[in-house]
């Protein structure tokens, strides 16, 4: 297992490479809704939905734009092997195959959300533990999920976080990020499994009501122009004068 080993030097190469590959791809990122105001001397676990490749870099976005605690990131142990510089950057390693080294993550997981520091860490966990299709209903989570909030000494700030990419009325893709609560668990008072699976279907029917409804949305970045952008700022005019304020 590999484990995180945050590195400002890493950390400032990494987020300069990822805002710019962000601006590059999409033609905005948005949050609807408030932010989450959590409690900095509270522990956060951060459950969001896993649909795209991409899904990994939106958090260290958040995390560098509106999630202000240290972050670490469970991402498959292969995968981290492949890529290790991620583990400077907080990424540590999972390898659901093979139940003792999950233990072992699992552990580690809690030992980092167990920490005395002020603002408490939070952890990234993508509770579907694999990439699945965009589908509400058929949302499930895995075990280890429920194992951590278990074993943490004391409460958690639970924040399941809805994403989800879409194109619009632009040449690339929109990412759009809800997350309506949070909450505070303890061992003795958690619902369980099945009640944090039906918060996530909730909450990503109610992100895809929102995109339909073309709801206003806090915009977080907005990429560069797209090709009938600049051709209308050529002739002298404006694609989608909406752009920045809005849907």
């Amino acid at each position: 297992m590999i484990k995180a080993r945050h590195q400002w030097w890493a950390d400032q190469i990494f987020r300069f490479y990822i805002f710019r590959l962000l601006k590059k791809h999409f033609a905005a990122m948005k949050w609807f809704g408030e932010i989450p105001e959590l409690d900095p001397e509270l522990p956060s676990l951060l459950i969001p939905n896993h649909n795209t490749w991409w899904d990994g870099f939106f958090i260290y976005f958040l995390h560098k734009t509106v999630l202000k605690p240290t972050v670490y990131l469970m991402m498959l142990d292969d995968q981290l092997h492949k890529y290790s510089f991620f583990s400077r950057v907080g990424a540590y390693g999972i390898d659901p195959a093979n139940p003792k080294a999950a233990l072992r993550s699992l552990k580690y997981t809690v030992d980092i959300l167990n920490q005395k520091v002020i603002p408490r860490n939070m952890v990234c966990m993508f509770p579907q533990g694999e990439l699945q299709p965009w589908n509400p209903p058929g949302l499930s989570f895995k075990p280890g999920l429920e194992w951590i909030i278990k074993h943490v000494s004391g409460p958690v700030q639970c924040i399941p976080l809805a994403m989800r990419c879409e194109f619009i009325e632009e040449q690339r893709p929109e990412v759009f990020f809800l997350s309506e609560q949070h909450y505070i668990i303890e061992q003795q008072t958690f619902k369980g499994l099945d009640w944090l699976q039906e918060i996530g279907r909730e909450q990503l029917q109610s992100l895809q009501d929102r995109i339909v409804r073309r709801e206003q949305a806090q915009i977080l970045l907005c990429g560069r122009q797209s090709v009938s952008e600049r051709f209308d700022t050529l002739r002298g005019r404006s694609s989608n004068p909406e752009k920045g304020s809005g849907v």
